[in-house]
């Protein structure tokens, strides 16, 4: 939907499962929401660090990777739920997509909690999952998928 701005102002988090690693079709979805306008938040656990903060399984490694994936600014955030993710959401400029750090440092995402979906549903606006819905898809996953609509144009604002 090149030249569609029907995303301008909002913010989408897009679920990237780094078990299929990151490719050309992730990257052009992301490039496509970035170019309807869209604040784009790409949201991913890694390994298991049983819901500590583990500096060794921070996705920042992933900063570079995906800069070069997309061709665009990549920006990354140290949270990924609460007033450092809102901040860094919010300090991130239109045209940029913000890495939100591991979703695996809160153990509410390791008990695969309703509530954990809340709070990452407090920063968008809309819930993008490439290649659908995994079979075996975590509570938290399948919860935001029911507070946030999917980034189509059915969903646009309307002006």
């Amino acid at each position: 939907m090149s030249g569609a701005t029907d995303l301008q102002d909002r913010t989408v988090l897009v679920r990237c499962d780094l078990s299929e690693g990151l490719d050309a079709d992730f990257a052009v979805g992301l490039r496509d929401l970035v170019g309807r306008g869209a604040r784009v938040a790409v949201i991913a656990g890694y390994d298991n660090p049983g819901g500590d903060v583990n500096p060794t399984l921070s996705l920042r490694h992933l900063i570079e990777p995906l800069k070069q994936l997309t061709g665009l600014p990549v920006h990354f955030v140290g949270d990924c739920v609460g007033p450092v993710a809102e901040s860094g959401l919010a300090a991130t400029p239109a045209g940029a997509i913000a890495l939100l750090e591991n979703l695996r440092f809160h153990p509410e995402a390791q008990r695969r909690s309703r509530t954990f979906a809340i709070r990452l549903s407090a920063l968008g606006d809309y819930f993008a999952v490439p290649g659908g819905m995994p079979e075996t898809a975590s509570v938290w996953i399948r919860e935001l998928a029911k507070l946030l609509p999917e980034p189509t144009p059915t969903f646009a604002p309307s002006a």
